[in-house]
């Protein structure tokens, strides 16, 4: 396990996973927040230069010895680690380079900024190239546009008061890609043609204002289901929905106990067992049903769950708190 500080860190630090003893630490320059990759034997980060600029380093996961430093950075990065590259992106550019050398491979420049991106089936780079509705599919290994397709006749018909695009992050399933819509409406698309299989709610949600409406945004994926949070980013709270990734339509939801402004500030799943962070607890819920299965209480702010062989791992304000996942 490895972290770092939350703002301006100025060291890295490797965590036994099973006991949470340090192994070692490595002094880093930032200057801001920093973002770490792990693959292979290898940790990625970047990080500022001795001459002031960003680079991009690779040290050794085993003991945080230096394997190499480039030149090419950026805090948005894509690990395409089955190509064995990690692809940089900025405004317009993208450059992959080679994971285990720094080396770089290939640069493709883009007509319209990067909004989004995800990884599916290890080697294809997607990306939502800003409020048109484009999504662009990348080979990652050589940078050369496979396809595209567009999502724009799905947006909403209110072009006066909302001005639609895909919102947030795109998830990857085993088949599909699934998108959400300012207009509040959650895609399917099939992963390999770019045509949508279904959209879900099958109208348009009303638009009060200028304000966009709530929507189902994809949060976590399994292969028995689509795991999504209803959030209308208002004080209202936040709910959690299962989703059939083959048909849209829902299994259960999960409804917080607060009153109000309950966000889920993050999701992930392993087996059977959904992990949701929702304000200050750590809820586990039974993917089949719904059902909750456990509690957690924490008495600072919880800010992510992640899960890595059979332990979860909760960030909080105050370090990392880890759950064996039985």
């Amino acid at each position: 396990m490895f972290v770092a500080g939350l703002l301006a860190p100025d060291f890295v630090t490797s965590y036994d996973l099973y006991t949470g003893d340090e192994q070692w630490t490595e002094p880093i320059a930032s200057g801001s927040s920093l973002s770490l990759m792990a693959g292979g034997d290898s940790l990625f980060f970047g990080q500022g230069g001795d001459d002031g600029e960003s680079v991009s380093r690779a040290i050794a996961t085993a003991n945080g010895s230096e394997q190499w430093t480039s030149d090419v950075s950026s805090d948005r990065v894509i690990a395409a680690l089955e190509a064995g590259l990690l692809v940089f992106y900025g405004s317009r550019d993208l450059i992959g380079v080679d994971a285990h050398t720094g080396e770089e491979c290939w640069q493709k420049s883009l007509e319209r900024g990067v909004w989004s991106t995800v990884l599916y089936a290890d080697d294809t780079v997607v990306l939502n190239t800003g409020t048109d509705g484009d999504l662009l599919f990348l080979d990652a290994e050589t940078g050369e546009r496979r396809r595209e397709t567009n999502v724009s006749r799905h947006f909403h018909p209110n072009e006066k008061d909302l001005n639609d695009g895909i919102r947030g992050r795109i998830v990857a399933g085993s088949e599909r890609l699934f998108c959400h819509t300012f207009g509040g409406l959650l895609i399917a698309l099939d992963a390999e043609t770019g045509e949508t299989d279904w959209v879900t709610p099958e109208t348009h949600p009303e638009i009060s204002g200028n304000t966009a409406p709530p929507g189902l945004e994809p949060a976590a994926f399994s292969s028995d289901a689509l795991l999504v949070v209803n959030s209308d980013r208002t004080s209202e709270s936040d709910s959690l929905h299962a989703i059939d990734p083959t048909t849209g339509r829902e299994q259960w939801a999960f409804e917080p106990d607060a009153d109000e402004d309950a966000s889920v500030r993050s999701v992930a799943v392993a087996g059977e067992t959904v992990f949701l962070l929702v304000m200050e607890e750590l809820v586990l819920v039974d993917l089949a049903s719904g059902d909750v299965l456990e509690r957690h209480d924490f008495d600072d702010y919880v800010q992510s769950v992640t899960l890595v062989d059979g332990i979860c791992l909760v960030a909080t304000a105050e370090g990392i708190v880890a759950f064996e996942n039985e």
